[in-house]
């Protein structure tokens, strides 16, 4: 049978709490390291002195043999003494130790601390706080000062898998990672690479850094653990790993769904920004960086205002700034130049986020709609131009109904009078009916020309191109030389922008102008023109104005209908009728317009806007 004192090693190398071993008259007894720690009997030795020193009653043999009949399963609340004076209570279990023919002895294993605890008697605890760290489902363990295992609760053993069996008291950390290793825990890592000893080497680097900083790593087995260290005010080191498999799972749909979106955006034909309250930019898509020849990463964490600065596109931003809670979504089209200086038409479509009234993010969707805007204006400019050929349709029928009506009245009138003379034999003014005839089918014949020359006006616009003015001028000037010398006028014309528009087109548009001011001269002064012109924030605007005899006000569109002459002598002033009404033709077949300045008084002046170039 063992002796007591060895039943009290046989303890103190198995259990963690105290415990008190003593002969039947309770005349010596023996403590185990946690017993001696608690009753601060530290460096005394194994055996000591009757254990009424310790335990604090009048009959401790006794009170011991009564308690020990209870049987294991009960615990007591009894009084213990410290080698200080000290008192305390604590619940313990009393176990008779059998001897050869009769009770040898007794064991005292005190559990719980009821009163009176210190550090020293924490220890006492020792089999509730296993009991609740093995409820734990996260891995502890705690290591002393030399890398040692004190303390580790059953998951963060089952963490290890295989190499479980490596897990113990008293091994070190390194041993641990090493089986680890061996076991295939770490994935993809093989036992004697370098790769492995990498691991090791990082793995007990981060315990001895002791931030507490995770690690994540994945196992052979599919699972992710999150290890970190802790390090206590006493030195140790409490160790957890952290199965965090399916909040990687997560992460990784969450990944995949994030480079989903990414993609989404990416191939998004539309431009996307996010800003948050001060208007830094915290998110664009390439559409809206390449748009700018730059690169997200280039612009988030700049401003919006120093971008719209920079592309002097305030309205756009003051546009963003009326988005309230009651009206959160604002839409417009706002003209902007893309990297190369191109202007492109953008419908943006902007929302906002608010806390109460305040806004503390906006997000805006960048549409390019300026090929369709193209294509509307193209509309509208065909259907202007199909109005205009309509309008003209209706005056060329009224010209044909009316206008040519009256040579051929001519015509008729002096083939019969031709026709009476010749049959009564009166041949004396046959020559003179004849030229009337003549005359008035020269008329007629001008005036289909330059009706024709009128309705073509609207097909012949094809292909429009940059126009400078002033070459226009000169080749008009070149046609119009000899009038201008018969006339001796005096044409000034100062340096003028470009348009867009047909180069033919625009010459006679010149040529009509300018020579109307010529013909319709001052009887008693040479005639002269002026011709100047600016660029405005819609197009061009160009002037010729004369010195001649002048337009009455009231005759300010009339002058533009087909052979509206406001004097009907042609001997003095000559022509159709419809040079300017060509004029205004050829003016609205290029978008453009044409008027008398009726505040002019000194002459006529007309003005022309077009678009620029």
């Amino acid at each position: 049978m063992q002796s007591p004192r060895d039943f009290s090693e046989s303890l103190y190398e198995l259990l963690p709490f105290p415990v008190i071993v003593t002969d039947i008259e309770a005349a010596r007894f023996f403590l185990n390291e946690a017993g001696r720690r608690t009753l601060g009997w530290e460096g005394k030795g194994g055996e000591h002195e009757a254990l009424s020193t310790v335990l604090c009653s009048d009959d401790v043999a006794q009170l011991l043999q009564g308690l020990a009949v209870s049987g294991r399963g009960h615990s007591h609340t009894m009084p213990f003494c410290r080698a200080d004076g000290s008192e305390f209570e604590a619940s313990a279990h009393v176990i008779a130790l059998d001897g050869a023919d009769r009770v040898g002895g007794f064991a005292l294993l005190l559990r719980s601390l009821s009163t009176g605890g210190s550090h020293g008697e924490q220890v006492m605890l020792g089999s509730r706080i296993y009991s609740a760290l093995d409820k734990i489902p996260e891995g502890v363990v705690i290591y002393d000062n030399n890398e040692r295992v004190v303390v580790f609760n059953r998951a963060f053993r089952e963490s290890c898998g295989a190499a479980k069996y490596a897990v113990r008291v008293g091994v070190t950390l390194e041993n641990i990672l090493r089986a680890n290793v061996r076991e295939g825990i770490y994935k993809g890592i093989e036992e004697g690479t370098s790769e492995a000893e990498a691991v090791v080497q990082a793995r007990l680097a981060h315990h001895r850094e002791q931030s507490g900083a995770p690690t994540i790593f994945a196992t052979g087995d599919g699972r992710w653990i999150r290890s970190e260290c802790h390090a206590t005010d006493s030195g140790e080191v409490i160790g957890l790993r952290i199965d965090v498999t399916d909040l990687k799972a997560i992460e990784q749909a969450l990944d995949a769904r994030q480079r989903q979106y990414a993609e989404l955006l990416r191939l998004l034909p539309d431009q996307i920004v996010r800003a948050d309250k001060d208007m830094i930019i915290r998110f664009c898509n390439e559409r809206y960086a390449s748009f700018r020849g730059t690169t997200p990463e280039t612009l988030i964490g700049r401003s919006l205002r120093e971008i719209a600065e920079e592309e002097n596109q305030s309205a756009a931003l003051r546009a963003l700034m009326r988005i309230t809670p009651e009206v959160p979504v604002l839409t417009g089209e706002f003209r902007m130049p893309d990297s190369e200086g191109e202007e492109r038409w953008i419908l943006w479509t902007a929302t906002a986020t608010f806390e109460g009234a305040r806004p503390v993010e906006f997000v805006a969707v960048g549409r390019d709609v300026t090929e369709a805007r193209r294509q509307h204006e193209r509309l509208e400019e065909q259907a202007l131009e199909l109005q205009r050929k309509n309008e003209a349709l209706n005056q060329f029928t009224a010209t044909v109904s009316h206008d040519l009506k009256a040579p051929i009245r001519h015509m008729v009138s002096f083939a019969e009078m031709i026709a009476e003379d010749v049959q009564r034999g009166e041949l004396d003014d046959l020559a003179m009916h004849a030229d009337y005839v003549r005359q008035a089918a020269r008329r007629m014949q001008r005036l289909v020309e330059r009706l024709l020359e009128y309705a073509q006006i609207a097909y012949r616009i094809r292909h429009v191109e940059p126009v400078s003015l002033d070459a226009v001028i000169g080749d008009a000037m070149t046609v119009l030389a000899g009038h201008v010398r018969e006339a001796n006028a005096e044409i000034d014309v100062l340096p003028l922008p470009s348009v867009k528009g047909d180069p033919e087109l625009l010459r006679r548009l010149m040529q009509n102008l300018i020579g109307n001011a010529i013909k319709y001269r001052h009887p008693d002064r040479a005639p002269r023109v002026r011709i100047y012109g600016e660029t405005t924030a819609d197009g061009v605007r160009f002037v010729v104005e004369d010195e001649g005899i002048g337009i009455e006000p009231k005759h300010a569109e009339v002058v533009f209908g087909l052979f509206q002459r406001l004097h009907q002598d042609e001997k003095q002033y000559g022509g159709t009728g419809i040079g300017l009404a060509l004029a205004k033709r050829i003016v609205e077949s290029h978008s453009g317009t044409v008027s008398l300045d009726t505040s002019y008084r000194d002459g006529a002046r007309f003005v022309v806007t077009l678009p620029r170039a």
